[in-house]
């Protein structure tokens, strides 16, 4: 199974609306034309999808997917969006957070960090309760999990960011290392490239993604040498939970 992830395209209202002064649609739309020209099974854009937090910048972001993503589309919240907004326009037509999902024989799991009124990010404990019953589900416990959410799940050495962190990540840690089929925990909210681990899981690959708007000064050196350039990352799992994945580039619009 092929992921593209896509993160923080900080969409608005307006088709020409300007974001750090830069053409927010339009860099999303880039985005989508180089991700999936490389053929994804799926399109998974973790978080910061319309920074107004309008019906209309969602209604771009559904323009702009209908357009150019020819397979599923899964929608996590960030901090700077407005779930039920995000529910109502694109719920239908896309898979938005929390969600079980199956593709191709690996599993996705989708959880919403959004924390109103906060730049930080929280699960809270009913979608804990949730996470903690579906890991417990006999069909799909075997199958290569990837886990996805906006906020990181780990501190990344980075004071304002770490500052704005997950609060309960903690819980989310200790419910999932010990569940054997997790291969990954893909990311958001830190506009750069970013790869870890967790200390008694260094076999789960923690990692953030780029924004397709701008870049944050990135805390550890881009593999591509283009930390400043507009990316995402494609990830391809198994169904015998082999991993592989790549940081994606391209020049800004």
């Amino acid at each position: 199974m092929r992921i593209l992830q896509l993160s923080d395209p900080h969409l608005v209202a307006a088709e020409q609306g300007l974001v750090r002064r830069r053409p927010a649609l339009a860099h999303f739309e880039r985005a989508l034309q180089v991700g999936c020209a490389l053929n994804p099974d799926l399109v998974l854009v973790t978080g910061d999808l319309c920074q107004d937090e309008s019906w209309g910048g969602y209604v771009r972001l559904r323009r702009a997917l209908s357009q150019h993503a020819r397979c599923p589309v899964a929608l996590i919240p960030g901090n700077h969006d407005h779930p039920l907004l995000l529910d109502a326009v694109l719920g239908r037509t896309s898979a938005t957070a929390p969600a079980d999902l199956l593709v191709k024989g690996v599993r996705l799991l989708l959880l919403s960090s959004h924390r109103v009124g906060s730049a930080a990010g929280e699960l809270g404990s009913f979608q804990l309760r949730w996470l903690e019953q579906r890991l417990q589900c006999a069909e799909r416990r075997d199958l290569p999990l990837v886990v996805a959410l906006h906020h990181p799940p780990i501190a990344i050495g980075d004071a304002g960011m770490d500052a704005i962190r997950l609060l309960d990540q903690a819980c989310l840690e200790e419910l999932l290392r010990p569940h054997r089929a997790l291969r990954a925990v893909l990311f958001g909210h830190i506009h750069q490239h970013w790869q870890g681990f967790w200390g008694k899981r260094p076999d789960v690959a923690l990692l953030g993604c780029p924004s397709t708007l701008c870049s944050f000064k990135a805390v550890q050196p881009c593999p591509l040498g283009r930390a400043d350039d507009p990316g995402g990352r494609l990830l391809e799992v198994t169904p015998d939970g082999a991993v592989q994945h790549q940081v994606l580039r391209w020049s800004s619009v």
